[in-house]
């Protein structure tokens, strides 16, 4: 299917979604998130795909943020329920999400990197939440999970100067998982979602599941709450947990059933 503002591409259970404004540094504005948006719901909806790659076009900027320079529409809300790129505010998202971050992830851009589950970055690739510097604030979920991933001081450090940071410093605090050359970045984001989708999907699910229950919880309230999350319930009684143990034992690979 094509889109206006995006390319996708679907390659067996994973699919690539490529912010494609490169004129505009992959700066998003309304249109652009809605359509991402609906992107990413039937990412969530479609059992044939397991995890996305999210990443953009050009090798200048994973993207700019919002984009300051379009009118925003009378007609819509300046993003989905889902919230910026359709993202940030994807909260029980099953699925796993792999920033590759081609270039600048500026603003909105780094909230997207931050709302995703694994952050793979090129060389020249820089962060920052720069929206104080418009007279804006980082309202996509920047400030929280800034200061949930660093603790307050660092985060500060970050968020009330609006500087930029490079690849290897965001490694550095934890945020990156992996620094690569540019030109070897969509195959490392490919090997990690390999790695993923050797995984039971509902174990994967499962898993999600229990790290946003977390959120707010001590260890011992989530670990006794957690077998009541339809999605751990699902896992238990699913045909994974039957075929992960009998794949062992038969030392074969082990054929995952499609999430529901």
């Amino acid at each position: 299917m094509a889109y206006e503002h995006s390319k996708v591409e679907a390659d067996g259970h994973l699919l690539t979604v490529t912010f494609n404004r490169p004129e505009m540094r992959n700066a998003l504005h309304a249109d652009a998130s809605h359509e991402l948006g609906a992107i990413f719901d039937d990412f969530e909806r479609n059992p044939q795909l397991r995890v996305a790659i999210v990443t953009g076009a050009g090798d200048k900027a994973f993207s700019a943020g919002a984009d300051l320079r379009t009118k925003p529409s009378a007609d819509r809300p300046p993003v989905p329920e889902t919230g910026f790129a359709g993202l940030v505010a994807r909260f029980s998202r099953r699925k796993p999400v792999i920033a590759a971050v081609n270039g600048a992830a500026m603003g909105g851009g780094f909230e997207v990197a931050l709302a995703s589950d694994i952050i793979v970055a090129a060389e020249h690739a820089r962060f920052g939440l720069t929206e104080p510097r418009v007279g804006l604030a980082a309202l996509g979920g920047g400030i929280q999970r800034i200061v949930r991933e660093l603790g307050p001081k660092r985060a500060h450090a970050l968020l009330l100067t609006a500087r930029q940071i490079s690849a290897a410093e965001a490694a550095a605090m934890g945020l990156v998982a992996e620094v690569v050359p540019a030109d070897q970045l969509m195959a490392a984001a490919r090997r990690w979602a390999e790695e993923i989708m050797l995984c039971s999907p509902a174990s994967i699910a499962a898993t999600k599941a229990v790290v946003q229950s977390l959120d707010g919880s001590s260890v011992e309230q989530s670990m006794r709450s957690m077998f009541t999350i339809p999605e751990v319930r699902s896992l238990l009684t699913g045909p994974d947990a039957r075929e992960g143990p009998k794949a062992f034992a038969e030392k074969r690979t082990p054929v995952w059933a499609d999430p529901a």
